[in-house]
C-alpha cells in the first residue's frame, strides 16, 4: 500500500511538471519591430447597428494607452483620411497599409471589424453579445498580431436574493432596462482588455510602459538561454 501510495505520488509530480506553458510564439513579430506608435483604422461594422463603431472606437484608444503604445487622435485620423478621399471604413480597410502608415508616419495600424452587437431577449433574459476580431499590420504591410474576442452579458444572472418571487421580479426588471438600453461599453472595454492582454493574445507592454524596459531585457534574456538549431 505505502509503494502504491509513492508511485501515486511520483506520477502527480511528473504531470505537474509537464504542464505545457502557454505558446508565445505569436509575439515573436512584436518582439522584433518593437512598436511605439499605432494608428487605429476606422472601425469596420458587419452589424445593423450605426453606433457600434463610434463606441468600439472610443474604448480603443485608452486600452493601447494602458498598455504603453501612443495612439493618433481619432477625430484627427478621421478628417485626414477624408481628406485623402477615404469616407468609409471599409475603404480604409482595403487601401494599402503601406500608404496609411506613411500618411501619418505610423509604425503600425490596428484595424478592428465588428461581426456582431446585439441584445438579445427571450423571457425573462436580455444578453447582450459582441464579438469583435483584431488585427496589427506594420507600415510595410505584413501581418504581426491577430485575435477575435467574443464576449456575452446576462445582468439578470448577477445576482440572487434568495427570494424565488423577488429575483423573478428583479430578473424582468433588469433584462427589460438591458433591452431598452444594451450596456455594450463595459462589455467593449472588457472584450478589449482581455485580447490585449490575455494569454495567448496579449500584447508587449509598450514604450511608454512602465514595465517596457524590463520586459524586453527579459526577452533578450531568454533569448540568449534559447538553444540554437542548425
Amino acid at each position: 500500500m505505502k509503494k502504491l501510495i509513492i508511485q501515486s505520488l511520483f506520477v502527480v509530480v511528473a504531470l505537474t511538471g509537464c504542464v505545457a506553458k502557454p505558446d508565445l510564439s505569436y509575439l515573436e513579430p512584436l518582439h522584433e519591430r518593437k512598436l511605439r506608435s499605432l494608428l487605429i483604422a476606422p472601425v469596420k461594422n458587419e452589424t445593423i447597428d450605426v453606433m457600434a463603431p463610434t463606441s468600439v472606437l472610443a474604448t480603443l484608444p485608452f486600452s493601447l494607452a494602458e498598455k504603453g503604445y501612443y495612439t493618433f487622435p481619432v477625430n484627427t485620423v478621421k478628417v485626414l483620411l477624408e481628406g485623402e478621399g477615404y469616407y468609409e471604413p471599409a475603404e480604409v480597410h482595403a487601401a494599402p497599409p503601406e500608404s496609411l502608415a506613411a500618411l501619418f508616419g505610423a509604425d503600425a495600424i490596428l484595424y478592428v471589424t465588428i461581426h456582431e452587437w446585439t441584445s438579445e431577449y427571450v423571457l425573462l433574459a436580455t444578453t447582450t453579445i459582441v464579438d469583435f476580431e483584431y488585427k496589427i499590420v506594420d507600415s510595410s504591410g505584413q501581418l504581426l498580431w491577430q485575435a477575435r474576442k467574443e464576449l456575452a452579458y446576462s445582468p439578470q444572472q448577477q445576482n440572487s436574493t434568495g427570494n424565488p418571487l423577488a429575483d423573478l421580479v428583479a430578473m424582468a426588471i433588469t433584462a427589460a432596462i438591458e433591452r431598452a438600453a444594451p450596456n455594450y461599453l463595459p462589455l467593449t472595454r472588457t472584450a478589449n482588455g482581455q485580447v490585449f492582454n490575455g494569454i495567448g493574445t496579449g500584447l508587449p507592454p509598450g514604450p511608454y510602459s512602465p514595465a517596457y524596459d524590463k520586459y524586453y531585457k527579459q526577452v533578450a534574456t531568454d533569448a540568449k538561454q534559447t538553444p540554437t538549431t542548425n
